[in-house]
């Protein structure tokens, strides 16, 4: 199996011969920012799973990745056509920014992106704003998108990944001007069942613009399912459910599941680094100096997270369980996320209110039992935290997969941790090793935090060897991914001929028009 990025461009180059590679998505890898000094530019890498996993592929197999200029310094950095090489210190690929206007983040992005879609596949309609200018403008960028992708590969052969949710339409309108391309799409969060997804409005276009893609990928088996039923019954494709396929106007899209990972061996290398045992008694005295246990949570300050359900846990731990008053401190890494929202503006709230109860009830004079730091740690710092925690609790109300459940198991050189997962986090689905846990029962969770501080160190030990041979790598991911996109590719039939330039596939009589269309085809 694949151990680096660079052993991927053999089978690329195999499945997609003379192919461009080509990923799109909202984010992107590099930002350009100005410095504190008049004049001077800087690069900065944004936070994020996806940018970290896909740079490294993109330096070793070359290629463009088409993305939002979303840095204050972006459009000096790049040239007449949009375009700038990174990285900067070994340019490998190329950078083609997509610019977006103060209305197109607050209706695209904060409007449809992440006040529709994101709740609604999140099983959570009643935080879901309806709005006919987010839609308009969700359409408009996602042609904006193609149209940048069609600029870069004209007159080229080109396999495509889309990413995410983000650019649902996207696929669609590439398909519509250049049948002959190859394209992929990862759904990165959960799909939704069918009695949750038919609520959206434009259900069926999003559905096709989906439907366009060879290969359309989810975590797990369950959002590949779901898909497949929309698809069926929103869209009117014809679904074979054992060939695991969907046709809808002569193009079959292949859909699977490809559980996502990790960077392994980046996080066990930084977990055992040069002086991280001094950092991690440093860590220690300052939160536990008489000798207790030590817990920690990172995630984004998101409501899918269910971060007022394990406070809430916990503090049923230091009222039912006393003895751990003092024993046991928990160190919550809560990253801030589109506060621009009014429903993550009162997750904030929510959240510095709980701890504040919780640390001003159980708190000693030298002893805070919740330690909340809202910031983005770099992975160093995080494999180090990971290490040093003896339980690390993820309890997501709804989640595509939850990464850090495999970063705390890849840190845990020593194997003294106990993993608390949420059954409701795709991991579980996998990591089958893990303690799991209902976080919509605190005082079950609370029992279940108790237990695990109790567990013998052999025992902790021997369940943490399992899932960390367990683990498969994000490479592994890749691997999987690129061979299924190949066999879809090989097998799709290329459709109807080009679409006239001035035809819209997704054009309709009002903004809602596709609610009518979709209820039609069910």
């Amino acid at each position: 199996m694949p151990t680096d990025p660079k052993d991927l461009g053999p089978l690329f180059r195999e499945l997609f011969p003379n192919r461009r590679f080509v990923v799109v998505s909202n984010r992107e890898p590099y930002e350009h920012k100005w410095s504190q000094e008049v004049g001077e530019m800087e690069v900065r890498r944004p936070a994020g799973g996806l940018t970290s996993a896909l740079d490294p592929l993109l330096q070793a197999l070359g290629g463009m990745w088409v993305a939002w200029g979303s840095g204050e310094a972006d459009a000096a950095a790049v040239d007449g056509d949009h375009r700038v090489r990174v990285p900067p210190e070994n340019p490998s690929y190329t950078l083609r920014r997509v610019w977006l206007t103060h209305h197109d983040i607050h209706r695209y992005y904060l409007g449809f992106s992440n006040q529709f879609l994101w709740p609604l596949c999140h099983l959570r309609p009643d935080l879901t704003r309806v709005r006919s200018r987010y839609w308009e403008r969700y359409r408009r960028v996602n042609r904006r998108f193609a149209d940048a992708v069609l600029e870069e590969v004209q007159g080229k052969e080109a396999a495509i990944w889309f990413q995410d949710y983000h650019l649902a339409l996207a696929p669609l309108l590439v398909r519509a001007r250049r049948p002959d391309l190859t394209l992929a799409h990862f759904w990165h969060i959960p799909f939704p069942p069918i009695d949750i997804f038919r609520l959206a409005p434009q259900a069926g276009y999003l559905l096709r613009g989906m439907l366009a893609n060879d290969l359309m990928g989810f975590h797990l088996p369950i959002f590949a399912d779901n898909f497949l039923r929309c698809a069926r019954r929103l869209a009117g494709a014809e679904v074979d459910w054992e060939a695991r396929t969907a046709t809808l106007d002569g193009h079959t899209c292949q859909v699977g599941s490809f559980p996502i990972s990790i960077d392994i061996d980046q996080f066990r290398q930084a977990a055992q680094a040069e002086g991280v045992q001094e950092q991690m008694e440093r860590i220690r005295q300052r939160y536990a100096p008489r000798g207790g246990a030590i817990g920690i949570g990172v995630d984004r300050l998101d409501y899918s997270k269910g971060l007022p359900e394990k406070f809430k846990a916990l503090e049923f731990l230091w009222d039912r369980y006393p003895e751990y008053r003092e024993r046991f401190t928990f160190i919550q890494v809560a990253v801030p996320s589109r506060s621009d929202i009014e429903a993550y503006d009162d997750l904030s709230q929510k959240v510095d209110s709980q701890v504040r109860e919780i640390n001003e009830r159980f708190g000693t004079g030298d002893w805070r039992p919740i330690h909340l730091i809202k910031q983005s740690l770099p992975v160093d710092r995080l494999a180090i935290l990971y290490r040093t925690a003896d339980v690390c609790i993820i309890s997501s109300l709804q989640d595509g997969m939850n990464l850090v459940a495999k970063e705390y198991v890849a840190s845990q050189i020593d194997r003294n941790g106990v993993l608390l997962l949420s059954l409701f986090a795709g991991a579980a689905e996998e990591m089958t090793e893990a303690s799991h846990i209902n976080p919509y029962d605190p005082e079950g969770c609370a029992l279940r935090i108790r237990d695990a501080l109790t567990l013998p160190a052999e025992v902790r030990a021997e369940g943490m060897r399992r899932q960390q041979e367990g683990l498969t790598g994000i490479y592994d991911w890749m691997d999987d991914l690129f061979q299924a996109w190949g066999r879809a590719a090989a097998a799709s039939a290329a459709g109807r001929p080009p679409m006239d330039p001035a035809d819209e596939p997704f054009e309709d009589d009002g903004p809602f028009a596709a609610g009518s269309w979709a209820s039609e085809r069910a």
